[in-house]
């Protein structure tokens, strides 16, 4: 009787653990620095929902731990810059080096992404989703996990 009453305990434990867990990332909570560093992949960039179709490479970001490093693409140039995590949800960008190429029809979310990286200050992971926003709580980047 005992090990079933442990058993169950443990159970009930481990669920109430869970549920605040996600309680709290749901409500803003504090953001897992390890969830960042991966491939992203672009899904809205300043209110404007990316469309792959036809780009020229996929739309998406990769954030290295090791060198403070983002690199990737936003359709059609390659992009890469750092960045800074100053605090548990905080992150500044340096200026992104993107290389020239002129991609007909193709550049509107580049163009959107590099001009909207310098507002860049915020930053959460909720359910496989990364925002990217600025000191208002404005979307400025969505991101998905790839």
């Amino acid at each position: 009787m005992n090990r079933i009453l442990t058993f169950c305990t443990a159970i009930a434990a481990t669920a109430f653990m869970a549920g605040c867990s996600n309680a709290n990332k749901a409500a803003g909570g504090t953001n897992n620095e390890a969830d960042l560093y991966k491939t992203w992949r672009m899904v809205e960039v300043d209110g404007l929902p990316v469309d792959t179709a036809g780009l020229m490479r996929p739309a998406e970001l990769t954030f290295q731990q090791a060198d403070s490093r983002v690199h990737g693409s936003a359709g059609c140039n390659m992009i890469t810059g750092g960045f800074k995590l100053e605090a548990p949800n905080k992150i500044s960008f340096t200026p992104m080096a993107a290389t020239k190429m002129m991609c007909m029809g193709k550049m509107q979310y580049e163009d959107k992404f590099i001009g909207v990286t310098d507002k860049i200050k915020t930053w959460t992971v909720v359910d496989g989703v990364l925002t990217l926003g600025d000191t208002d709580g404005k979307t400025l980047v969505r991101l998905m996990a790839k």
